[in-house]
């Protein structure tokens, strides 16, 4: 008799239920750590047929693991998608996309706003692959649909987009590159299932950091893509190539973690209304960025197309500049200043001197990453706690 099917359930039960199997002679409760390598065999010809793929089987952890399957299965069923594959990080993820959609004498149309390390990526070294890229301001229809070219491949996307929270309007993006067969890669990091599945609406591929909300506790990094069977087998072909694969305790942990996130993600996302509300109420406090807002020009689309309004909220203040958020940054006593996000404690970033350094100043000005911007991921506190450390640390200034 095998596992309970989970097929269905609600999101919670199957954040808790998916990835687990019975295939195994002995039935674990919990997906134990195959932290092995290598794997034995029957004989001589069990080992060739599972070399050769004519029978199921593990080779080698590069190839494939047990754990990192399992996270592999939960993943996907999450996010609606036939198949997924783990990598080693966000950025292995984002890089192997590329590198099994696009061909040397392609091209790559990006948001203008994503994550400065995939920004970093596309403006300094893809062009050693031959491989091209350009950006658009993806909330400008026009300017997006100008910006295609006959060699484009990838419309490459983040549904909020990382710093300053505007929402893409995924479905009419999807529509307009289905028109000229361009595949639509989405960075769901920010708004994991729960909030939001990219594959529903057009995307061919959804890809995280794990390493953020669904690993959950600042404990293992990790990447993974999901996408139908046909072009996930190309995601696995440059996993196993290249080598930048997830290891098996990091697969644990996150899919651990991963049991979670429903719980996790309805308490933080509760905490964030609570906070962006604090601070756009607060005197001084010239700019909240967050979509649950009414003030936000696309909260519309934002309460259209996902589930709740995330986790991440971005501010800056009256007449502040760097000084200012490092004042405020330093006066943190229950929220962190660090680099990452998507914990289970609230964090504060600085974009300017951290994830989006890799842009010019011009550049960050120009689409509001200011050196003033403090970008907020709330946890799972008491939202009184948190506004009584912003209140606090905002009096600094």
């Amino acid at each position: 008799m095998g596992r309970r099917d989970v097929n269905g359930k609600g999101f919670s039960t199957r954040c808790v239920h998916a990835g687990r199997t019975d295939e195994q002679p002995i039935n674990p409760h919990i997906v134990p750590i195959y932290q092995t390598v290598n794997f034995e065999y029957d004989d001589f010809d069990h080992k060739v047929r599972v070399s050769e793929e004519e029978e199921p089987g593990y080779l080698y952890t590069r190839y494939g693991n047990p754990t990192i399957d399992a996270l592999n299965a939960a993943v996907a069923a999450l996010e609606g998608g036939e198949a997924a594959f783990s990598y080693a990080s966000g950025m292995a993820a984002i890089s192997a996309a590329v590198l099994a959609l696009v061909q040397p004498g392609e091209h790559i149309l990006a948001s203008s706003i994503i994550y400065g390390g995939t920004y970093g990526l596309f403006t300094n070294h893809l062009n050693a692959f031959g491989i091209d890229v350009s950006f658009a301001d993806v909330w400008d229809f026009d300017s997006v649909e100008s910006a295609f070219k006959e060699n484009t491949r990838i419309l490459y996307i983040e549904p909020l987009m990382n710093p300053t929270l505007q929402v893409a309007d995924l479905p009419r993006l999807a529509g307009m590159a289905e028109k000229r067969d361009v595949s639509v890669v989405v960075d769901n990091t920010f708004t994991p299932p729960y909030l939001f599945c990219p594959l529903a609406h057009g995307a061919a591929l959804s890809l995280h950091s794990t390493t953020k909300f669904i690993g959950g506790h600042g404990d293992a990094v990790g990447g993974i893509v999901v996408g139908a069977r046909e072009i996930m087998e190309r995601m696995v072909k440059v996993g196993r190539v290249y080598g930048g694969v997830m290891s098996p305790f990091n697969a644990w942990l996150t899919l651990r973690g991963l049991r979670t996130l429903s719980i996790r993600l309805k308490q933080a996302c509760a905490n964030a209304s609570a906070v962006a509300q604090y601070l756009e109420d607060h005197p001084k406090v010239n700019r909240v960025c967050y979509p649950g807002l009414d003030s936000h020009p696309q909260h519309g689309l934002a309460g259209h197309l996902l589930g709740d309004y995330g986790a991440m909220v971005a501010f800056d203040v009256k007449g502040g500049g760097l000084d200012t958020a490092r004042t405020i940054s330093d006066a943190f006593r229950v929220i962190t200043s660090t680099v990452s996000l998507g914990e289970v404690d609230t964090v504060a970033a600085h974009p300017a001197s951290s994830s989006h350094r890799t842009m010019s100043t011009e550049y960050r000005q120009k689409y509001g990453i200011t050196d003033g911007l403090i970008r907020l991921s709330i946890g799972i506190e008491d939202a009184e706690d948190l506004i009584a450390d912003l209140d606090q640390a905002l009096a600094n200034v």
